[in-house]
């Protein structure tokens, strides 16, 4: 009998311990045996302890830090109050509703580990693509590493999950991606941080990114997460995707402070968890309308004025059921 050992790849919880706990319970009635965590683990729900505590209390887990936990000790404890921006108001919030364990816990994590999982197992985790260039290497908005160009993409012209994991062979074997892949000593190297599920062997190099656990973001709004199943005679890759329940979460999350300091940001978060896809580009290219007529700077979040960035928001929100409606008829 061959012996199979199963590790599950998880990324990008953002907060949502609802669908974290789906995905933990379906990967221990897979049978997996470890896992390992590609980071974001705070932020968009009101839940970041919950998630935390989760992380540091189970066994068999290895953890690296995302680009979340990078940026939440700006947030937490360098800016003083009369700098918070209505754009920003809800990171400073849920940075600074960390308990003390939880922020330590995160604080202390790395951002890329090697990981024995066994004599043939040699993995490479981190939470940001290692396999091509970014953002200068030309590939942030393409659908291969950026959610808002997988959207683009998927409305020019759509395509499935299989012909879109058959195109990703293609793209970490071309030219763009070999010279990252050689120089990383692994056999095995995930990475998260762009929200779409995939796989791809380049030459004797499996690549997996799980997709997002907490906020889908390939057209598929079930929680995402891979295993990685070693057998005596090579691997095999198992993408799971977790129903739970997203109108509990939004109902929750609407009922918190966090919703009443983020309510924008909540709402777009919201029609992304719905529909599984990045429409952050609408969102800020409303932003980026206003403030062009007023002669104002701003052009990425973070950058307009509070009375730019509410217009924006009431504009939004009034487009949000029509976005609703023609999208769910695609």
């Amino acid at each position: 009998m061959i012996n199979k050992t199963r590790t599950a790849i998880i990324s990008d919880i953002h907060g949502n311990y609802p669908a974290l706990m789906k995905v933990l319970e379906d990967a221990r009635a897979e049978g997996v045996d470890s896992f390992i965590f590609l980071g974001d683990y705070f932020m968009d729900f009101p839940f970041s302890n919950e998630v935390v505590r989760e992380l540091m209390g189970m066994e068999n887990a290895y953890v690296v830090k995302g680009n979340k936990e990078e940026a939440m000790r700006h947030f937490r404890e360098e800016n003083p109050e009369e700098r918070i921006t209505d754009q920003n108001a809800g990171l400073y919030y849920v940075c600074r509703e960390l308990t003390q364990e939880s922020f330590d816990f995160l604080d202390g994590l790395e951002k890329e580990m090697y990981i024995r999982l066994s004599p043939k197992t040699f993995v490479y985790a981190t939470h940001i693509s290692p396999i091509y260039g970014k953002p200068q290497g030309g590939h942030a908005e393409s659908k291969f590493s950026n959610s808002g160009g997988f959207h683009q993409a998927m409305l020019e012209k759509p395509f499935t999950h299989e012909e879109f994991l058959e195109e990703y062979h293609n793209f970490v074997n071309s030219d763009s991606c070999l010279p990252f892949i050689q120089n990383i000593d692994a056999n095995v190297i995930v990475y998260g941080h762009n929200h779409v599920q995939s796989y791809a062997y380049c030459g004797d190099k499996l690549i997996i990114n799980p997709g997002s656990c907490g906020a889908a973001m390939d057209f598929d709004n079930r929680a995402a997460y891979t295993i990685l199943e070693e057998t005596g005679s090579g691997y095999n890759v198992i993408e799971r995707r977790v129903e739970y329940d997203i109108e509990a979460l939004i109902r929750h999350t609407k009922s918190s402070v966090l919703y009443e300091k983020s309510k924008i940001f909540s709402e777009l978060i919201f029609l992304d968890l719905r529909l599984a896809r990045n429409h952050s580009h609408v969102l800020l290219g409303i932003a980026r309308e206003i403030a062009s007529a007023k002669g104002e700077e701003g052009e990425n979040f973070g950058s307009f004025s509070d009375d730019t960035w509410n217009e924006a928001g009431d504009r939004f929100l009034l487009q949000i059921c029509e976005i609703l409606f023609s999208e769910k008829q695609k």
